[in-house]
């Protein structure tokens, strides 16, 4: 079955009164540095994000190279007969704190319920670095203290700049 959530909701992160920088998941931190020569010489840029269920769609923030806030929506869900794996497709949206480095992603890939992980190809369809291929992660909290919600999602999107058309 498909389900389809359109919309975008976007929460600053100075809601809290804390700073918070999201951290990389635990299953891909560490992979950065080489990934340049791939890349036409262009280092990747990497986000972090820690994103919620929001109503419509996801809302959340950003950290790393592009410090600032998070929306998303599941554009199509279709789980396994397995009920383990759920192939995904979604849109990300990072705002930058410098406008410029704001952009927009589509991405599909999979979800393992049994490990709380998800892997997503795609690529930039909207703003900073057009075109370029996108590599995201994310690992399922629950709970999530630090934004008192019951479940968060906390990852990566790996965006390789060298392969923009």
């Amino acid at each position: 079955m498909k389900q389809a959530i359109f919309g975008f909701c976007v929460f600053a992160a100075a809601c809290s009164s804390q700073p918070f920088s999201p951290t990389a998941p635990s299953g891909v931190a560490g992979v950065a540095g080489t990934q340049a020569q791939a890349n036409g010489g262009a280092a990747n840029v990497e986000v972090t994000f820690t994103k919620w269920a929001a109503s419509p769609g996801f809302g959340g923030v950003t950290g790393g190279d592009v410090p600032g806030t998070f929306a998303g929506a599941v554009l199509s869900r279709d789980p396994f007969d397995n009920g383990t794996i759920v192939q995904l497709e979604a849109r990300y949206e990072v705002i930058g704190q410098d406008a410029a480095h704001s952009f927009v992603a589509h991405i599909e890939g999979k979800q393992n319920n049994e490990t709380q992980t998800a892997v997503f190809n795609g690529t930039i369809i909207e703003g900073w670095l057009l075109g370029a291929q996108v590599h995201a992660t994310y690992d399922r909290i629950a709970p999530c203290p630090a934004f008192g919600k019951p479940v968060c999602f906390t990852g990566v999107i790996r965006v390789m700049p060298g392969s923009a058309n």
